[in-house]
């Protein structure tokens, strides 16, 4: 992980980088050990100091959660690549388009949001593998309207709706199918998912207009089409890899050519 240069003039300890950024000091540490920020200098052990980039860096995390509401594990991509980062104008034409697809998701939004008690009891799910699917970033709960009660917004509740049905076709943990075994699914998509919003803001940068509703539309179209053509892809290459490791095993079985046994006749001594 990068470590920032030694302390300068105009750096600062952690008590001025909270005041300036509004986040809380385990907010900022948690950002450093998952990589969302690098690691600061340090005068001793106990001391660290940060500077201006510290506070872009947290402002920046904060308006893609905010605004965008892409997942940290996409976030941490597009603010630690270098060779891959998003412009200003690409950024702006990436909340013209997301708010398109949120205008466009709220009139097409049929469940409302549900607590954990609500959604086990309907899907059928656990609890606890509710919340190991959010311990593993596959979905995220929201502050509900009770206090200390936190809620699940439809996209959530249709992936938790999914995963109830995996676990009725017969894909079970008594079978050793565990909830952190899907883990590689969700980071392979939140890689996937990073990779495809950068590209489609670059190659549509100065070619629509500031238009929520056409962007939005464009969007949700490309999400759809291009989920098929990954449904399709992934049945076809599943199917290739299970024949190719067929093949593999039945060649590994069977007698090399010319080769015979040998029987020994008459009794062991």
């Amino acid at each position: 992980m990068a470590t920032l240069p030694a302390p300068k003039n105009s750096s600062f300890k952690m008590a001025e980088l909270v005041r300036r950024t509004g986040v809380r000091k385990e907010t900022v540490h948690f950002y450093i050990q998952n990589g969302l920020l690098p690691r600061p200098p340090k005068a001793d052990r106990n001391v660290a100091y940060y500077d201006e980039s510290y506070v872009r860096r947290i402002r920046q995390i904060k308006e893609l959660q905010l605004k965008y509401f892409l997942p940290l594990k996409v976030i941490r991509d597009i603010v630690t690549r270098t060779d891959s980062r998003m412009s200003p104008t690409e950024l702006d034409l990436l909340k013209v388009g997301v708010a398109g697809l949120l205008h466009l998701q709220e009139l097409r939004r049929t469940l409302r949001p549900e607590s954990l008690e609500e959604l086990s009891a309907r899907t059928g799910l656990p609890k606890e593998e509710i919340l190991e699917m959010e311990r593993c970033g596959m979905i995220s709960s929201r502050p509900g309207p009770e206090p200390k009660k936190r809620v699940y917004a439809e996209e959530d509740i249709r992936i938790v709706e999914a995963f109830a049905g995996i676990r009725m076709g017969g894909m079970t943990r008594e079978l050793g199918f565990e909830v952190e075994h899907f883990r590689m699914q969700s980071d392979v998509i939140s890689a996937l998912a990073a990779e495809e919003v950068k590209d489609f803001t670059r190659k549509l940068r100065g070619k629509f207009p500031e238009d929520p509703e056409l962007l939005g539309k464009i969007s949700e179209n490309a999400i759809e089409t291009v989920n098929a053509f990954i449904c399709a892809l992934r049945r076809k290459k599943i199917l290739e890899a299970a024949q190719e490791i067929a093949r593999r095993r039945s060649e590994c079985a069977r007698p090399a050519a010319g080769a015979h046994t040998t029987r020994i006749r008459g009794r062991p001594k």
